[in-house]
């Protein structure tokens, strides 16, 4: 049930920032891929998985990227894994950015901390990090 707590406020953070976004409550339930929050501002639409954790790693099953990234290919929209560490402002990862593993992907301290923060995500702010 704290998942969807943090979902809702990503929810309100996006609708603040002129985004209309929904929530998919189907997310995982039904047979159709469909990401935890979609959300769009007439010019850059999002499709986003939306993970809470206390601390890194985060794994993630190849099924539930290929799902995302068919979603957001058929929408049109930008695929990103949102994450939520206790304490800590959302970062948002591109799936270029995720490593692979023997059963999926992963999410590590280094890739977490070249992922982009809510103001980057949006266009508020341009990423500063050097990407090698």
């Amino acid at each position: 049930m704290k998942g969807i707590r943090f979902e809702r406020q990503l929810l309100h953070k996006l609708w603040d920032n002129g985004f209309a976004a929904i929530r998919s409550p189907a997310s995982g339930v039904i047979s159709y891929p469909t990401p935890d929050i979609i959300a769009g501002n007439g010019k850059r639409f999002l499709a986003i998985e939306v993970k809470m954790r206390k601390s890194l790693p985060l794994y993630l099953k190849q099924q539930e990227i290929k799902d995302l990234v068919m979603f957001s290919n058929l929408f049109g929209a930008e695929p990103f894994i949102a994450i939520k560490i206790l304490r800590s402002e959302w970062k948002f990862v591109k799936i270029s950015q995720l490593k692979r593993t023997e059963k999926g992907y992963k999410v590590d301290e280094d890739v977490y901390n070249l992922s982009l923060d809510f103001e980057e995500l949006i266009g508020k702010s341009i990423q500063k990090k050097l990407i090698d």
